[in-house]
């Protein structure tokens, strides 16, 4: 059975996006990364002479569209204006494409604190880069002039990195558990140095972006690839608090599912919901749902906009575990409005 582990090999080549230095309550991860290329740039030239012409183009998804479609239009833009150096028409020519981003999930991407762009994807493939490297291509005459022969233009695929490294101050220790439907089947662990399946290398990898506040997630986690796992954990750990996020594979999301008290300074534990309010007579049925552990006030008002005090039956703070709670409220006013907030103070919404 395949392991994702593996790809981590070559993760010190190929850092992906990052996340700033700001508290979050879910983990930006399973997305279409497409949508968080911000820029491209197109290079054309030749290894032989080191003559080499480059230009960028801002790019979105919602405004230019496909990104490979995107990418090779201004391919053949870069090449109708390209002119090789007089003698070196006939030397091996290359190209390549590298897109970047400048934040995913609308944070800035960061490397060892440093704000910058992110290079996030390249085209072509490191396989076909290689092949490329090695025999490039050549141009033809045409329309009075050389060209870039047609035949370049169908290859412009993009590939992602082996991983996102998400830049998280304090970010000391990372585990990550996968499931299929038979259960748990692979689990990594960076400082107890716990690796079920993979390349020997990956953990020294981990353990070195560690080092410099790198959660390195692997990349067919981190993009919810289609692939043999349906579940996957992952734990963040400080050298005092955890959190855990769980990645369905289907549902593309990084919720937070668990997490110590106190949190990690950089996580902000989602905020409970009111799921819905039943009156009957004069008692309200308030019905709340949280995404995990938390403990929470239970609150009311008899006037939008007006004081809110806590429900008399519930003055301690509310501990509950993920899911649907049910609470009731008696008050004889005709109307009442209800709200539920993190006890923490610092936590309030």
């Amino acid at each position: 059975m395949k392991r994702f582990f593996v790809g981590l090999v070559v993760l010190a080549l190929s850092v992906l996006g990052t996340l700033g230095a700001q508290k979050f309550s879910s983990l930006p991860i399973g997305y279409n990364l497409d949508g968080y290329i911000s820029r491209i740039l197109v290079e054309i030239g030749s290894r032989e002479n080191g003559k080499w012409t480059q230009e960028q183009f801002e790019y979105s998804r919602n405004s230019d569209g496909a990104l490979e479609a995107f990418a090779e239009q201004k391919l053949r833009e870069v090449a109708g204006r390209f002119t090789p150096v007089s003698g070196a028409e006939q030397f091996a020519y290359m190209w390549d494409i590298a897109a970047y981003t400048d934040g995913i999930g609308g944070l800035l991407p960061t490397y060892s604190g440093v704000a910058a762009p992110t290079h996030i994807a390249g085209a072509p493939p490191p396989d076909e880069y290689v092949k490329l490297y090695e025999t490039g291509f050549h141009l033809i005459q045409g329309n009075g002039k050389w060209e870039v022969p047609e035949e370049v233009f169908g290859k412009v695929r993009f590939q992602f990195g082996a991983a996102i490294s998400y830049y998280i101050p304090e970010v000391w220790n990372l585990k990550v558990d996968v499931s299929d439907s038979t259960g748990k089947v692979a689990r990594l662990a960076a400082r107890e140095r716990i690796q079920d399946e993979g390349n020997p290398c990956a953990l020294p990898v981990i353990l070195f972006g560690l080092n410099d506040s790198l959660a390195v997630i692997p990349n067919e986690i981190a993009t919810a690839q289609s692939s043999w796992w349906e579940r996957a954990e992952i734990t963040l750990y400080t050298k005092a608090e955890s959190v855990t996020f769980l990645v369905n594979r289907t549902a593309q999301d990084g919720t937070a599912i668990r997490w110590s008290s106190p949190p990690p300074s950089f996580f902000v534990p989602p905020p409970p919901k009111i799921a819905s309010l039943t009156r009957r007579g004069a008692t309200t049925e308030i019905t709340v749902f949280t995404d995990g552990s938390v403990s929470v006030h239970l609150e009311f008002s008899e006037t939008l906009g007006g004081s809110w005090y806590s429900i008399p039956k519930y003055l301690q703070p509310l501990s509950m575990q993920t899911g649907s709670t049910k609470f009731s409220h008696t008050i004889e006013a005709d109307r009442c409005f209800y709200r539920v907030r993190l006890a923490e103070p610092q936590l309030q919404r």
